[in-house]
């Protein structure tokens, strides 16, 4: 639910009256074809409506408690409270409740938007790639796809060195950006698969690079004692940074 403090006094009381039907015809017409095309007013009046239950179930339980501190102090006039009463009142606590712990739960879902997630969006950022300078028809073509790369046209970069990979299968450079670009492009299997084929190169200058990207898609991916596992098998500095806040 929305924080209702960015709902103007005015607009507050024009929700009321419409949720109280207090609202004159001519106005509530307008209001309510006002809540067929604006979606945020329309989950302000849920919010605020929500808001208001929840004070009328308060107000309610408090009138209740007093009802009932009156008749036992009142002995003479004591009687055993209705059913229909404890029924109403069991009623409107359980709505409440379901309103606390629907809050709650929305609250802890948020905020556990895991320390993973958080971790990887403050980590993530795809390898800046390499200089576009040679000019052979091998590289050309590399290159064209690192063009397409850094402008983050990653389908395409994708496409171009997935075709160059199929004559070179175990090419360290490109295993390693078709990686990278696949975990810009949100599909981490792909990304995993590439990434790994680098760190089972002998002495590719991307494996430290490898295994600090394989580390960042397991870690996003909930997988926290893998990703650890990716991290320390990397020479680079983030890597150690990440260890340290995973500790």
């Amino acid at each position: 639910m929305e924080n209702n403090s960015n709902i103007s006094q005015e607009l507050l009381e024009t929700i009321e009256r419409y949720l109280n039907n207090t609202m004159q015809q001519n106005e509530r017409s307008l209001f309510e074809k006002k809540l067929l095309t604006n979606t945020e007013l329309k989950q302000k009046v849920e919010d605020v409506k929500i808001m208001l239950f929840g004070i009328e179930t308060s107000a309610l339980k408090e009138k209740l408690d007093i009802f009932h501190k009156e008749l036992i102090t009142d002995k003479s006039l004591y009687k055993k409270p209705k059913k229909v009463k404890n029924l109403l009142f069991t009623k409107y606590a359980i709505a409440a409740s379901i309103v606390i712990l629907l809050g709650f739960g929305g609250w802890w879902v948020t905020n556990q938007k895991s320390s993973n997630e958080k971790l990887f969006a403050k980590y993530f950022k795809p390898d800046p790639g390499l200089a576009t300078t040679m000019s052979s028809t091998i590289n050309f073509k590399f290159y064209d796809a690192m063009v397409n790369y850094k402008h983050r046209d990653y389908n395409i970069a994708i496409a171009k060195w997935e075709a160059l990979l199929q004559n070179k299968p175990e090419n360290d450079t490109l295993n390693y950006f078709l990686g990278v670009a696949y975990m810009a492009n949100k599909n981490d299997f792909n990304s995993i698969e590439h990434l790994n084929a680098v760190t089972k190169i002998k002495n590719s200058v991307f494996k430290s690079e490898a295994f600090y990207y394989l580390g960042l898609a397991y870690l996003k991916n909930e997988k926290t004692e893998k990703a650890i596992d990716f991290f320390k098998q990397s020479d680079l500095e983030k890597s150690k940074q990440i260890l340290d806040e995973l500790n």
